[in-house]
């Protein structure tokens, strides 16, 4: 009786689709928003990250929370981000003064290999190039449109549900 439950779990799994575990209703980023901006959109849906998508709705990158306090909480330096002027009276090397990482563009932070799996990708397979690239998520399209995003932890609910 052990085994056959056994087996009956693996077909499941194997037959399990990610548009059955995926979020249909992703947070989705501009490449042209800040940090800032960006940071507060992922903390009001509560989302470890987001595809950043063009005007078309398609994938142009992808951000996560990480990414985003790492930039915003790092004290960049003048020249590192172009700012060459100051209202400092004194005559400091301009290029060494700190500036304000929240108000850089989600472009330049975005990572632009984004990986993507479609609708009817098999959750097997997404779980094995989420493992195999190491990612917490993957962005789900349908001719090349954001329709969705799987995360490790939607993948976590099928292992949860065999035992």
């Amino acid at each position: 009786m052990g085994k056959s439950r056994a087996i009956r779990q693996t077909a499941g799994v194997a037959t399990r689709r990610v548009s059955e575990l995926m979020n249909p209703d992703p947070v989705c980023l501009r490449p042209d928003m800040t940090v800032d901006e960006a940071e507060l959109k992922l903390a009001d849906r509560n989302a470890p990250g987001a595809p950043v998508v063009d005007e078309t709705g398609r994938a142009v990158g992808f951000v996560s929370q990480t990414d985003l306090v790492r930039v915003a909480h790092r004290r960049r330096t003048a020249a590192e981000s172009g700012r060459f002027h100051t209202d400092v009276d004194d005559y400091r090397d301009l290029r060494q003064l700190p500036t304000d990482g929240r108000h850089t563009l989600v472009e330049k932070v975005m990572d632009q290999n984004v990986q993507t799996v479609t609708r009817e990708t098999g959750v097997a397979i997404a779980a094995n190039i989420m493992r195999e690239l190491r990612l917490h998520q993957l962005v789900v399209t349908d001719r090349g449109r954001v329709v969705g995003v799987i995360g490790s932890f939607d993948l976590l609910r099928v292992v949860e549900e065999a035992c």
